[in-house]
């Protein structure tokens, strides 16, 4: 949830129509927060912009770390515990009082982070566990209940502004809590207006899956052999196209979005993406040598029916380790360094996953190459099924198997309609 909503908890459900003790919950409330804004300022102090900041920096361990212990769900229900029993043992002193709203508004904020975060989720077991929650809910991205969250929460926050700008007495209080109000009817203002966009057909023949000039909501870089380096994936805008550039030097990550979306009305996926160059020592066809300057991996869920007990069995094992990166298929378009366009191969590790070669070498190295793959008939062509439904899209930019260097470009990753054009954002 935003931050504000955050304090108009602490402040209304534990405040207690208590100035001090509303003004102690709604401060605790926005806690947790408090460390993310200031790195963030100290970052833009620095230059580093904002797409860098939010599209890799807020990933990086450390900064995991200092959001793990400022949501942590160890040090705030110990903080409760301690405020409890110092009320117990001091009960006309005023100050357990105001710990006991602070420690309860801090508590809220980490328990729904802990429900409402997906990608974005908090080590909050940090430093006795590294482990994450990822929610089934997310508070901003549509494809997880982001809208009906969000319109909850502005409800919630309006509901909650109301009854506490009728209990505040000063001028300054009240003007606080009207200047809180003004996220919630934007958000209003913004669905309605999508809500009547979508009811006009504006966008009934696309689904955005990675439009990167509004950032980069609801993707993740994921890390497959903790022991490798992880490929860096910043927001950028080269040649006037807003993307997602990858840097690989020696390394592998995949920059993971998960998706849930039948195909029969949309299953022309189109992208643009560029490379600097391509890896001289990759093999698409051996491990090796897997590794591409450029790769879209598109994966689904198939009929069980489609797959033999040993296969279902593999992929059950399998997701023990990788999880959700184990789809029951996979169709992955590389821009290889010399295998000609048009070879389909198996991956080098595994046959549930295709590998389409769509570019190759260097001749248009340098340049946005405009991309247009028929999803289904590819899927059919090769798991013999015309029933499956994305489940994840993923970036990758890899050279950890041939210990080299790579830089690559995303942009403009939709589907659309048979014989719709692919609609590339100027």
């Amino acid at each position: 949830m935003q931050t504000q909503t955050h304090a108009l908890i602490g402040a209304y459900f534990f405040g207690k129509r208590d100035p001090t003790l509303m003004t102690a919950g709604a401060v605790a409330g926005m806690a947790p927060d408090l460390p993310m804004f200031a790195i963030v300022a100290t970052l833009l102090a620095m230059g580093r912009r904002g797409q860098e900041i939010f599209g890799h920096d807020y990933f990086q361990p450390w900064w995991q770390h200092i959001n793990g212990l400022a949501h942590s769900l160890i040090l705030w229900p110990l903080a409760l515990v301690v405020a409890l029993v110092a009320r117990r043992a001091r009960p006309t002193t005023r100050w357990p009082a105001i710990l006991l709203a602070a420690a309860a508004g801090g508590l809220a904020h980490a328990c729904i982070d802990f429900l409402c975060h997906r990608e974005d989720a908090h080590m909050q077991l940090w430093p006795i566990s590294s482990w994450k929650f990822v929610s089934p809910i997310s508070y901003y991205d549509p494809a997880h209940f982001g809208g009906a969250i969000m319109v909850l929460e502005a409800g919630l926050g309006l509901f909650m502004a109301w009854r506490l700008f009728r209990i505040a007495q000063r001028r300054w209080s009240r003007g606080l809590i009207v200047l809180v109000t003004l996220p919630y009817l934007a958000t209003l203002v913004l669905l309605a207006a999508n809500g009547a966009r979508a009811e006009g057909g504006g966008d009934a023949d696309s689904v955005s899956l990675g439009r990167f000039a509004m950032g980069a909501a609801g993707w993740s870089v994921v890390q497959i052999d903790k022991k490798v380096p992880l490929t860096r994936y910043t927001l950028v805008r080269r040649d006037d196209v807003a993307g997602i550039e990858a840097h690989a030097d020696r390394s592998q990550a995949l920059f993971v979005r998960d998706v849930d979306q039948a195909l029969d009305q949309t299953p022309i996926l189109c992208w643009r993406w560029r490379v600097a160059g391509v890896i001289d020592r990759a093999d698409i066809r051996t491990r090796k040598g897997d590794d591409q300057a450029a790769r879209i991996l598109v994966g689904f869920s198939l009929p069980r029916e489609t797959m033999s007990l040993v296969t279902r069995m593999k992929l059950s094992l399998g997701r023990a380790r990788f999880g959700k990166l184990l789809p029951d298929g996979a169709l992955n378009y590389v821009w290889d360094n010399k295998a000609p366009v048009g070879t389909i191969v198996p991956n080098a590790y595994t046959d549930r996953a295709r590998m389409f070669v769509l570019q190759s070498g260097n001749g248009r190295a340098g340049k946005w190459v405009a991309e247009r793959r028929d999803l289904l008939a590819d899927m059919q062509s090769q798991f013999g099924t015309m029933a499956g439904r994305i489940t994840l899209i993923a970036l990758a930019t890899d050279t950890d198997n041939t210990g080299s260097v790579a830089e690559a470009g995303y942009a403009d990753l939709h589907l659309v309609r048979r014989g719709a054009p692919c609609r590339f954002q100027v």
